[in-house]
Parts: C-alpha cells; structure tokens; sequence
C-alpha cells in the first residue's frame, strides 16, 4: 500500500525496482518548494526592513523556538493525514509536564525512567482518544475537545499544591539552548518522515485519508491504524512537553494552552490537507518555521501581539482557502 504524495487518491501498488534515491529527493523536493520559497521570501522581507533581524542569532532563536513545537506538530500532521483530528495534544502536553515533573522533583527516578513515564503517559492519552473515537463514532472532533477538557482538569488536580521545579542538570540538558531542541526536532521529524513514507502502517494513514472505504475494502484494519495514528500524536506530544520543562526548569498545568491550534496552523500552512491523504512532516517543519519567523519578524519592527495573532489568523484562512480549491471534488 502506497501514498502518491499530494494526490489525495488511494492507489493499491508496491515499490517499483527501478525507483532511485534520487527520483525519491526529486519527488520530495517538489511537495515542499512552493512552501520553502514563502519561508525563504518572508525570511528575506523581514531581513531587509529590520536591522536586529539580520543576525545569526535570531535565525538561532527561530529555530529554537519552533523546534518544541514543531515536535507537537509533526505528531498533529500524522493524525490530520490519516483524516483524523486531535484537539486535546495541548492538554496532553499539561499532562506530561506536570507527571515527568512529580517524577523529577517529588519522586526524584532517574531522568530516563522519569522520561519513559511521560512517554507513556502521553501515548497512552493518545490512545484513549483513538479507542473513544472508534468504538463510539462519535466525530474527532467532538471526541478529543472533550479530551482537552478533561487532561487540563488533570493536569491541574495533579499539580495541585506541588513545587514542580529545581530538576537534575542531567535532566535540564535536554532543552538547554537552541541546537538540542533543534537536533531531537529534526531527529524526530526525520523518523516521522520514514514512518510515513516506508512503512506499512505509515502508507495506510495516506490511504485511510484519501478514502477510508477504499482503504477499509483493501484490507486496511482503519480502526486499530486510527488508535496508532493517536497514540503517536499523544507520544509527540509528550516528546514536547518534556523538552519544554527542561528547557524552563519547572512545570506547571497552564503550559500547553492553544498549541494545538499552533499545531494545526503549521500543518495546513505547510500544505498537510485537513480533510486528510495528503501532507508531510518537512512541511510542517516548513509551517512552524513560517510562523515563527512572523511572530519574531513582526515583534522586530515593533508590532504588538494582538496584531501578530491577526497576521497569523489570516495565514491560516488563507491556507485552507487554498486546500479547499485545489482539492478535488469526490
């Protein structure tokens, strides 16, 4: 089962032999280039309307910032390809934070330990949402707001009370300045990427996507894949929040607000359709990086946050007003 990229079609092949690596690069370069020259014609405008922009370490803090929530967001671009839909990953991410926090600061495990428990805790999360979702039919929609609702509630019963901060170096290293962030993002990106496009499981999402009743008639298990699907966007969610509380060296319930609108905006900015079987995690990346390079443009040349928020809001109309028209009627 294979994916033809953008074409939100479903087509039933295998690898052909004389396919080369090439001929791959080739094919991905042209998904992501019309999205590569918007980040680097944004880029160049800000570079030559304010001075302080035109540093290194502005290109460094860019990234930088981006980087956690581009982890969260490559987790949201699986979900969306597969035709799915998760509003509660910034709840997650509360969630996460505040148990690898317990772990640290109360419990004091070994950081590995403390790590592996977030991981869980986050995948687990994700499941649940899936599991909800396919026993029950009721729209993701529907399903992962209520998800958001309830993991913010336990994030804050959880950090009731608790001086969740002062955690081991060790631990702390993980998010310390910009080229770790930048280093596990495009790690992560990367094994997203070869999941997506190697994999059994990672094809199925495109074909899930694309036609779900193709799919299911195929032979694709739609249900148990869509558990999958979930459960790797709650593990990317955790994957963000432990980074961020070692990079802030504290956790509490309230972080984690709105990502999973940022999230979302950096998918379909980047190109990943909401009405799934089409996208990649390099665009995301792309997405997250136009966006931050807007806020940090924007704060550069004096524009107040409120503003930010519009430019961002508009960004986002304008990208799925563009999925929309080039998606073909079925």
């Amino acid at each position: 089962m294979t994916h033809t990229g953008d074409n939100s079609s479903t087509q039933i092949s295998t690898p052909t032999a004389t396919s080369s690596g090439f001929d791959v690069l080739r094919h991905q370069f042209q998904q992501i280039w019309q999205v590569l020259a918007a980040l680097v014609l944004i880029y160049l405008v800000f570079f030559v309307l304010s001075e302080p922009f035109r540093s290194l370490d502005t290109l460094l803090s860019i990234f930088g910032q981006a980087s956690i929530l581009a982890i969260l967001a490559c987790g949201t671009t699986v979900v969306l390809i597969s035709g799915g839909l998760d509003l509660s990953v910034g709840s997650i991410f509360a969630v996460v934070g505040v148990v690898v926090g317990i772990m640290l600061a109360e419990y004091q495990l070994p950081v590995p330990l403390a790590v592996v428990i977030g991981l869980l805790a986050g995948a687990g999360m994700g499941a649940l949402n899936g599991t909800i979702q396919v026993l029950t039919k009721v729209p993701a929609f529907i399903v992962t707001l209520g998800g958001l609702t309830a993991y913010k509630g336990i994030a804050e019963i959880l950090a009731s009370g608790r001086d969740l901060s002062r955690f081991p170096d060790s631990f702390q290293m993980l998010g310390s300045g910009y080229m770790v962030p930048m280093g596990i993002m495009f790690a992560v990106a990367l094994v997203t990427g070869l999941f997506l496009a190697k994999t059994q499981l990672g094809n199925h999402a495109y074909a899930i996507g694309g036609n779900e009743e193709v799919a299911r008639l195929s032979g694709v298990n739609v249900r148990k894949s869509r558990i999958y699907y979930y459960m790797i966007g709650g593990a990317l969610a955790a994957t963000a929040a432990i980074l961020e509380v070692s990079k802030l060296n504290f956790a509490m319930p309230a972080r984690g607000q709105s990502y999973e609108l940022f999230a979302i905006a950096a998918v379909v900015i980047g190109g990943t359709s909401l009405f799934g079987g089409r996208g990649g995690v390099g665009k995301t990346l792309i997405g997250m990086l136009i966006m931050q390079t807007i806020i940090v443009g924007l704060s550069y040349l004096g524009v107040g946050t409120s503003v930010q928020r519009i430019a961002i809001g508009i960004i986002i109309i304008l990208a799925v007003y563009w999925d929309v028209w080039k998606r073909p009627a079925r």
